[in-house]
């Protein structure tokens, strides 16, 4: 009897262990998923909120909350390399941050892949293998070195077009749908070079792609402001139509007040309006900031005023050139405003009647950006 009464000891402590294991995995396994956490997702979009805008230490805070709450789970790393992206903005290869942020989006794939080996964590093991990738090759494409992204290019094929399936159970994945559905079709109609290579892809849908996007603005988390974004440049770049684009535009910079690049993005396109009130009224919120960035921004801006608006000539070209030097510091992420800085000088040489001298200076602008909303102001000169 007494062997028997220890037997059933032992044996109660060995299912109340196994039972305890049973449940850690449970509750384990109900964090590491984001999906229908609303309350996960609500902290998500607050700690985006405030790295978009500028507020990092409380993007900060939230974010190591949620690394407490969800370890394991790549969404607080990812969190965690935005904020590195942003605080550091424009992030440049040659600043350590750059190091950092590519090694975090790196270990967001390797965790993904981690959740695309559960069923119950699939989809979003595809959605954060995917765009830990893609920030990361925009990351390198904005500094001119789009060879950095080859390795990375399959993956993310094959993600997106998984995403097409997945899109009704994680919403973020109307993000990239949308986006491949336009690109697919509009890219190779402005570069028809390239139609020999997107022709055995999968085919797109501009419209559907619109639609998608707009879906994601309205619906997203972790992409909504993204969505915002690339809906301004479509408008931009393939539809040419500034009065949309700025209204994009101005839904960032009303949201995100603090943040430079929706600030020059929006002056880029209010320039080219000739919505100069608008403009005077951004570079007056923008006078605090005395990062060098910024100060090119307001340059620029400054010596397009006093060309259209003073008339002052010598004035402008002094600021257009200024602004070419200030932005060698930025490489390719500041070409779009040495563009315009080129196609000022064009203008103002063809104003003098010096061809030879207005073309160079287009030719210049023209190797720098497609934008024919820049290459087209208020210029007659071939490139």
């Amino acid at each position: 009897m007494a062997f028997l009464n220890c037997y059933l000891c032992h044996m109660r402590r060995v299912l109340l262990t196994l039972g305890l294991i049973v449940i850690s995995w449970t509750v384990a396994s109900s964090q590491v998923s984001y999906l229908g956490r609303t309350e996960l997702l609500e902290e998500v979009e607050i700690c985006l909120q405030h790295t978009y805008g500028f507020s990092f230490d409380e993007a900060k805070r939230i974010q190591s909350s949620l690394a407490s709450a969800t370890p394991g789970h790549p969404a607080p790393v990812f969190l965690e390399a935005m904020i590195v992206y942003w605080e550091n903005f424009p992030l440049l290869p040659s600043k350590e941050a750059s190091t950092q942020f590519v090694n975090l989006m790196d270990k967001v794939t390797e965790m993904a892949n981690e959740l695309m080996k559960d069923t119950l964590t699939y989809t979003e093991g595809v959605f954060f293998d995917l765009f830990g990738r893609a920030f990361k090759a925009m990351f390198w494409a904005d500094n001119g070195k789009s060879g950095k992204v080859i390795g990375d290019l399959g993956n993310m094929y094959r993600d997106t077009k998984k995403g097409f399936d997945l899109k009704e159970e994680f919403v973020e994945f109307y993000f990239s749908s949308g986006l491949y559905n336009y690109y697919i079709e509009a890219y190779p109609e402005a570069h028809p070079g390239y139609k020999p290579l997107v022709a055995f892809m999968h085919k797109g849908d501009r419209e559907l792609g619109l639609e998608q996007l707009n879906y994601a603005i309205n619906h997203a988390v972790f992409l909504k402001v993204e969505a915002i974004l690339f809906m301004s440049i479509i408008q931009l770049k393939y539809q040419e139509d500034l009065i949309s684009a700025a209204l994009y535009a101005e839904r960032l910079v009303r949201q995100f007040p603090n943040n430079t690049m929706y600030q020059g993005h929006l002056i880029t396109i209010l320039l080219h309006q000739h919505s100069y009130d608008r403009v005077r009224e951004l570079l007056l919120e923008t006078v605090d900031q005395d990062d060098r960035y910024s100060e090119m921004i307001r340059t620029l801006a400054d010596a397009f005023l006093t060309e259209n608006e003073s008339e002052d000539d010598s004035g402008a070209r002094t600021g257009y050139l200024e602004c070419i030097e200030m932005a060698e510091a930025f490489g390719p992420f500041a070409d779009i405003y040495k563009a315009m800085s080129y196609m000022g000088l064009s203008r103002l040489y063809e104003k003098q009647g010096l061809q030879k001298e207005s073309e160079s200076y287009a030719r210049k602008a023209s190797k720098l950006t497609s934008y024919s909303f820049i290459l087209d102001e208020g210029s007659s000169v071939s490139r």
